[in-house]
């Protein structure tokens, strides 16, 4: 069997490893691509150390460059879920709202009590959510 042939193997099962649990976040891909590469330099080159350089090189190479790849994929990125996402929303006034008066708001089709800190709002005007106090939406004007 050609050289080649076992390196091609060796990317294979390099590539077999990275799929199994527990998760090496891209090590043994960057031991399939050298093997990959060490595979094209066995093909084309009679010298046997060609393939263990390039190998050795390929794979050292691209592990730096890999570890930013798998800590962007991997790193769990924050989203603001339930009443949380209902701050900085736009919401559509359905009752007169006043400083201590509090009235009601209309927020993609669901209605909610809202107060106001300062400001007087009237019936189908524009607000912005502010925060979220239990059952009650604080709103301010739109920018």
């Amino acid at each position: 069997m050609d050289t080649y042939k076992y390196w091609l193997i060796a990317c294979v099962a390099f590539v077999i490893l990275e799929i199994l649990p527990p998760p090496t976040h891209f090590f043994f891909v960057c031991m399939a691509f050298g093997a990959l590469g060490a595979s094209i330099a066995a093909l084309f080159s009679t010298w046997t150390w060609l393939p263990w350089a390039v190998f050795a090189v390929m794979s050292v190479a691209l592990t730096p460059l890999m570890i930013p790849l798998a800590k962007f994929l991997f790193t769990p990125k924050p989203h603001a879920s339930n009443v949380d996402a209902l701050i900085g929303k736009k919401a559509l006034v359905t009752e007169p709202i006043g400083p201590m008066a509090p009235g009601v708001v209309k927020i993609h089709g669901e209605s909610w009590r809202a107060v106001s800190e300062q400001a007087h709002f009237e019936k189908n005007q524009w607000v912005e959510i502010e925060k979220v106090e239990g059952a009650s939406v604080i709103i301010k004007e739109t920018p």
